[in-house]
């Protein structure tokens, strides 16, 4: 390989590692569709009303990640809650891929940059900013990368479908939150970004490499658009987070 300036722009072609998940992990037939978030509130509340059943549990030197088949549904379809940050959650959507997974909606909040932008509302990421460094591992650097439009569109026919208010949107993409400033604010602005967050584009990423349909849903959260930052409650917002999570469901599983 030829050194570059920075290490991150070392981009290696080679598909396979050294270590892969396949290695590691043997696929099952029954795991196809999943859906991954980030709201441990409503996972929880989900185990106390017997709506979620543990099948198997992925292991880490510091957490374990319990997935769950999600009871009532026609067709099996698992949920797991993620890793916070790019490096985890391109971990922990590899272990899945490995397991057999193949169909995939996340579902999350994210940091608001226009204050116009109300908690709870959905936002469908067509892009992602890669202001992180997972997503240059697994395609040639550039400066966005695309989420699956097949999937996108797959998402906003849903919304329609049943009248629900959203907006398309490039995501910006940070290993860094207590780094958002507001010059990099002010310039991820000037260039289209809608809502920041820490794993869309890692995820984007890995779904590219390994040729799986993995699709991105938002609500709007905290608003980083004024000169204080204002949290606006944003994760106490259990109704929102249920409501999308059973939203993330039935879009999965129509993938």
């Amino acid at each position: 390989m030829e050194k570059k300036q920075y290490p991150i722009l070392e981009f290696d072609e080679t598909k396979e590692a050294v270590i892969e998940p396949s290695i590691i992990f043997k696929s099952r037939e029954e795991f196809k569709f999943c859906v991954i978030t980030f709201f441990r509130d409503i996972i929880e509340l989900w185990k106390k009303e017997n709506k979620l059943k543990e099948v198997i549990c992925l292991h880490s030197e510091t957490i374990d990640f319990p997935i769950y088949e999600v009871i009532g549904f026609d067709k099996k379809i698992h949920v797991v809650l993620c890793c916070i940050g790019s490096a985890g959650a391109a971990g922990l959507l590899e272990e899945l891929i490995g397991l057999g997974f193949k169909k995939f909606i996340v579902c999350g909040g994210a940091g608001v940059l226009q204050k116009d932008i109300a908690v709870g509302h959905l936002i469908i990421p067509v892009s992602a900013i890669r202001d992180e460094g997972v997503s240059y591992h697994y395609i040639k650097p550039s400066r966005k990368v695309e989420c699956n439009p097949k999937v996108v569109a797959t998402i906003e026919n849903d919304f329609r479908k049943h009248h629900i208010e959203f907006i398309k949107a490039i995501t910006w993409t940070t290993d860094a939150f207590y780094r958002e400033t507001k010059n990099k604010i002010e310039l991820r602005k000037a260039e289209g970004c809608v809502t920041v967050e820490m794993e869309a584009a890692a995820l984007f990423s890995v779904a590219q490499f390994r040729h799986i349909e993995l699709g991105y849903i938002l609500y709007g959260g905290d608003d980083l658009s004024n000169e204080k930052w204002d949290s606006r409650r944003w994760c106490s917002r259990s109704e929102i987070r249920n409501n999308l999570l059973e939203i993330s469901m039935r879009i999965c599983l129509s993938l």
